[in-house]
């Protein structure tokens, strides 16, 4: 599962041994349809639609993976759908905003920057996003991979884009961090060591639990896999 804005093609020339690696396109992102019934993007949807296409293509067993947006979907997945996973990959993820104060600061904030992305468009938003501190450390790769992650983000519809952040945003998700003992399959959570806060995340929330591993990765940033994606 990709993170915000980008598509199951952020996952191109990413092997894992042994595993045919299932890319999907969450709803309103990349090739997915995009629904006038803005329902459609709420987590509770979001996780009924998810569980029924990996039902379809990957069985009734089969690991997860989840980057940024994906990895706050796929840890709320997980959290309901846990007897089916065999193991659980967590690539910079969040386990939700713990104060109720802080929660709805975040909300307004999304809401804020839906309005703003429906005045403009997804060129303009693809300019935005890139230049937000948390993706600083991306100034480091090729202009080749550089140009395909902003086309990748400016190809999203503004109004997809906006029905997201209202209806799974950081402001929407439920705080899990109470719940993750319950994850009873072999988990990882990685983050980049120039990402300070999901590393923090990682050692706080993570690796602790009995059944995860947390691996930061030298070098690189929020988006490990685009940023250091080798052994």
């Amino acid at each position: 599962l990709h993170g915000f804005s980008e598509s199951g093609y952020t996952w191109d020339g990413i092997v894992v041994p042994g595993y045919q690696l299932i890319r999907i396109d969450t709803i309103g992102h990349g090739d997915s349809d995009i629904p006038e019934d803005e329902n459609a993007f709420s987590i509770p949807t979001m996780l009924r639609d998810l569980h029924t296409v990996i039902s379809a293509v990957a069985g009734e067993s089969y690991s997860l993976m989840g980057y940024s947006m994906g990895a706050r979907l796929a840890l709320i997945y997980a959290l309901d759908y846990g007897s089916e996973i065999e193991n659980l990959i967590l690539e910079s993820g969040s386990v939700g905003i713990e104060s109720d104060a802080e929660r709805q600061a975040r909300k307004e904030s999304d809401d804020q920057l839906a309005l703003a992305i429906e005045d403009n468009d997804g060129h303009w938003f693809a300019t935005k996003w890139s230049e937000i501190s948390i993706f600083e450390s991306q100034s480091q790769l090729s202009p080749i991979v550089q140009d395909k992650l902003f086309q990748r983000r400016a190809h999203n519809s503004p109004y997809a884009l906006a029905a997201t952040l209202r209806g799974s945003g950081q402001g929407i998700m439920p705080y899990v961090g109470h719940r993750l003992q319950e994850l009873s399959m072999p988990s990882l959570y990685i983050s980049g060591a120039l990402d300070t806060k999901y590393t923090t995340i990682g050692e706080e929330r993570f690796s602790n639990l009995p059944n995860c591993d947390h691996v930061i990765v030298n070098g690189a940033g929020h988006n490990v896999h685009l940023e250091k994606p080798g052994p």
